[in-house]
């Protein structure tokens, strides 16, 4: 396989005492509690959709597994999974609140599994930090590894982002490492990487930043 396309910050940016801190800085304030209430939401009902365009999910791989507040409730509904994270420290951190079948250290770029060798794949919180290119690697390896499919979060475009930009570069802070896209730009890198785009769901209308991306692979079509 080829080198990893580039790197970005979030590579780096989730190891040693911010991984432990991570979970509790994020999702202990009532905000935080509601935004993890709620991409719960939508990541079970992008599943279900999943289920429904592509057939029955056994296996998942949750990319990144960060802490494992996805995999453990993956796991509750009888899933199973393997988490993989670049950072080692998410992963001893995952390690201490979920027991998946395996925690393996990897980028979503160059995904440590064989062709084919799960039913789908989760990623949440994670497409919004790469770069083009990095998009259309991971969707490549997402779609080299899961049989069915996937479930893509994305940092979509909107007017309310572009808004917050302007506002935070006033007070001079620019997110040069955050890279939201469009609909149609999302959908031809999927295609691109060899899915069809199922459905695209929100939870809170046209000011929800992120959606999701119901993805299922080609191979069902052509039976490969």
């Amino acid at each position: 396989m080829e080198s990893p396309v580039e790197e970005y910050p979030a590579l780096s940016r989730y190891d040693d005492d911010q991984a432990r801190r991570y979970e509790g800085k994020r999702f202990r304030s009532l905000r935080g509690k509601v935004v993890d209430t709620l991409e719960w939401v939508l990541l079970r009902r992008s599943l279900a959709r999943l289920r429904r365009a592509a057939g029955e999910v056994h296996s998942i791989v949750d990319v990144p597994i960060g802490t494992g507040r996805m995999a453990r409730r993956l796991q509750a509904m009888g899933f199973s999974v393997t988490g993989i994270d670049a950072s080692k420290d998410m992963l001893e951190v995952a390690r201490g609140h979920t027991s998946a079948g395996a925690y393996l250290v990897g980028r979503i770029e160059q995904l440590p599994l064989a062709d084919g060798s799960v039913d789908a794949v989760a990623c949440v919180r994670l497409f919004g930090h790469l770069p083009p290119a990095a998009k259309l690697a991971g969707l490549q390896e997402i779609h080299r590894v899961a049989r069915q499919g996937a479930v893509v979060f994305v940092a979509g475009r909107t007017t309310w982002l572009e808004v917050r930009r302007k506002w935070q570069a006033r007070r001079g802070r620019h997110l040069g490492y955050w890279h939201p896209i469009g609909a149609a730009e999302a959908t031809a890198l999927a295609a691109q990487a060899g899915f069809t785009v199922s459905a695209r769901l929100r939870l809170l209308g046209p000011l929800a930043e992120t959606w999701a991306l119901v993805l299922v692979s080609d191979r069902l079509a052509t039976g490969a």
